[in-house]
């Protein structure tokens, strides 16, 4: 098996690897991936290697114990042929077969000892380079663009986070220390077994050489099913994940039969592959394994009928059989390790997809916002090939509160986004204080932004604890002071545990609107002087609406609000509104002058009055 060490390219985050990454070390191949094929046992180990090179002297302890017990495990089998070469002599030494035996009883219980301190060694160096992975993927996230984690699977990047570096746990626990000594140790006694007979070890090696060429080639014709297997897999999960997620939905409209029915195919479809692999392995497979555990069938024979003709001695015969069988042993276990290589080498590809994701550029001399300004010139974005905005420009004034208005998908909450630069522009520029927020570093410019989510996330924490979001450091007293401002203190008291409530996961079992207010309150709470509302009060009762309204009006005071709001009564009194159409801007101007204009606003406009027209008018006649 070749074991050659790959060069440097690519640059896992933060050090934590400095090899080139597998896929990197190949030619696309014709669906745009890079082809993995003739990656070899040893490049697999030194990426593995790689990162878990922060501690490598605990890791190179763990691979010595392992060598050291592969070695050791050889001696009961040698101390099987000196006693019965001990036992057919004229006159057995029964002290020195009581020697042999408590010496392989000893080797027994050192081969354990050191095995488990082996994997005691591994595992901790494996559980801290998994935690360190995901430290520094969740940092490696929070530098790309939103739009990454937009375009991206959730349930894939899920995977990738939690599955798949669960996974790298048996590469870098079990498969290095393993690969190790099942390389090491066999080359070492194979040097031995020369030292002993070399024709005896030449007729031994003749089957493993071609069972291990014979698994060399499974292991690169199963890189491109493995691939595909990862795929699946990653699939299922998605799959899985969209079930679970959806299922409110899918019972509301009685569609079970429907939605399951996607993933019976992808769970058939896995069947199908599984099934077909086998297949396509089994053969091969079997043979490699026959193979690589025959070496006794040719040196067996031809060494008994080498000591009947006298050209080896019984005894050296019984000490090279015996370690010949112990060999095989060790040399077997690579066939167990190859498919479990496999697997780490697509795992290793998806992880290195992720962790070289392209980041948004740094500015090289980060500068100062001079005010609250915000202004877009001339701003032109896109998703791919669609294109969202065009031309857009217009300023706000610091303290001035900012309405955009429009049709659905005519590019507002893409301009909210571009504000905090949760995507560059494609063309044109964002500033903020009359700096380019491609000029501002991450800290500086989320010091400058507050953002309210029209779909509001809650972590799984207490309700304080969310609102602390905004600035963690604040005390009992400003947090409450936040919630009042964002009218949602009266809520959270009538909660059990008021302040100190735990939430479920994403607030399950607090309402829309009152999720909504909890991120209100974390924005007030981080008094940023450019405050971004996406649709604030989508999910506010008619009753609280009002006082949201009240409480957004007074925080505009000194700041700059940007508002976007589907609910055109909301924004009445914006300073200044801009009307969008399919990523331009057809109209702006106040609340008064555009119902005037007869444009498009003035269509939106009499459409929503008249909906709340007739929607009171039902209830009253209910009532």
């Amino acid at each position: 098996m070749a074991s050659q060490v790959g060069g440097s390219s690519a640059t896992v985050v933060d050090g934590v690897s400095q090899q080139r990454s597998l896929a990197d070390q190949h030619e696309p191949n014709a669906d745009g991936q890079k082809s993995l094929q003739g990656v070899t046992v040893g490049q697999v180990g030194w990426r593995l290697f790689g990162l878990m090179r922060r501690r490598r002297v605990l890791l190179a302890l763990s691979i010595a114990c392992a060598t050291l017990a592969a070695l050791i495990s050889l001696f009961p089998y040698l101390a099987v042929a000196l006693t019965l070469t001990e036992l057919l002599s004229a006159t057995p030494d029964w002290g020195w077969i009581l020697t042999i035996g408590c010496g392989a009883i000893a080797a027994v219980i050192a081969e354990k000892l050191l095995f488990g301190v082996a994997t005691g060694l591994s595992h901790a160096v494996a559980f801290a380079t998994q935690r360190d992975l995901r430290f520094e993927l969740a940092e490696k996230l929070a530098r790309v663009p939103l739009g990454y984690t937009d375009e991206k699977s959730k349930g894939e990047i899920r995977t990738i986070l939690v599955d798949d570096i669960e996974i790298l746990e048996d590469g870098m626990a079990h498969l290095v220390p393993e690969v190790s000594a099942a390389v090491i140790a066999p080359i070492i006694t194979l040097i031995a077994m020369f030292l002993i007979d070399w024709r005896l070890a030449v007729l031994m090696v003749v089957p493993i050489i071609l069972g291990a060429t014979l698994l060399n080639l499974m292991m690169q014709r199963g890189e491109a099913p493995t691939r595909d297997y990862i795929n699946l897999f990653s699939r299922m999960a998605t799959t899985s994940a969209e079930i679970a997620e959806g299922l409110p939905t899918v019972r509301a409209f009685n569609q079970d039969e429907q939605a399951t029915a996607r993933a019976r195919g992808v769970f058939a479809e896995m069947t199908r592959f599984s099934n077909a692999w086998v297949h396509q392995a089994v053969v091969p497979g079997s043979a490699a394994q026959v193979l690589l555990s025959s070496h006794l069938l040719f040196v067996g024979p031809a060494g008994l009928l080498m000591a009947a003709s006298g050209w080896v001695s019984t005894a050296t015969l019984a000490a090279f059989l015996a370690i010949a069988y112990g060999f095989g042993d060790l040399f077997a276990a690579v066939h167990g390790i190859s498919h479990r290589l496999m697997v780490q080498v697509q795992l290793l590809e998806r992880l290195d997809g992720l962790m070289n994701a392209v980041e948004l550029p740094a500015p090289t001399i980060s500068q100062a916002p001079h005010n609250a300004s915000v202004s877009f010139e001339n701003v032109s974005f896109a998703y791919g090939p669609r294109t969202v905005l065009s031309g857009v420009s217009f300023k706000v004034e610091p303290g001035q509160c900012f309405a955009l208005v429009g049709p659905s998908g005519c590019g507002k909450s893409t301009i909210a986004k571009l504000v905090a630069r949760f995507h560059d522009v494609a063309a044109g520029a964002v500033r903020i204080g009359g700096v380019d927020v491609r000029d501002l570093d991450s800290e500086t410019l989320h010091r400058q932004v507050a953002y309210v989510f029209q779909d509001v996330f809650l972590f799984g924490g207490t309700v304080a604890d969310n609102i602390r979001l905004g600035r963690s450091d604040a005390t009992d007293d400003e947090v409450i002071a936040a919630a009042k401002g964002a009218q949602a203190h009266a809520f959270i008291e009538r909660l059990p545990q008021g302040y100190q409530t735990v939430l479920g996961e994403r607030g399950y079992g607090l309402s829309g609107g009152e999720r909504q207010r909890i991120s209100i309150a974390r924005a007030i709470l981080k008094n940023a002087p450019v405050l971004v509302l996406d649709e604030a009060t989508a999910f506010a009762d008619p009753e609280n609406e009002a006082q949201i309204q009240d409480a957004i009006a007074q925080l505009a005071q000194g700041r700059t609000i940007i508002v976007i709001a589907h609910r055109l009564h909301t924004i009445v009194h914006a300073d200044e509104i801009l009307v969008l159409d399919q990523g331009r801007v057809v109209e702006r101007g106040r609340h008064a002058d555009l119902v005037t204009a007869n444009g498009l606003f003035a269509r939106m406009w009499q459409a929503q009055e008249e909906a709340r027209t007739y929607r009171h008018a039902s209830q009253e006649r209910m009532s």
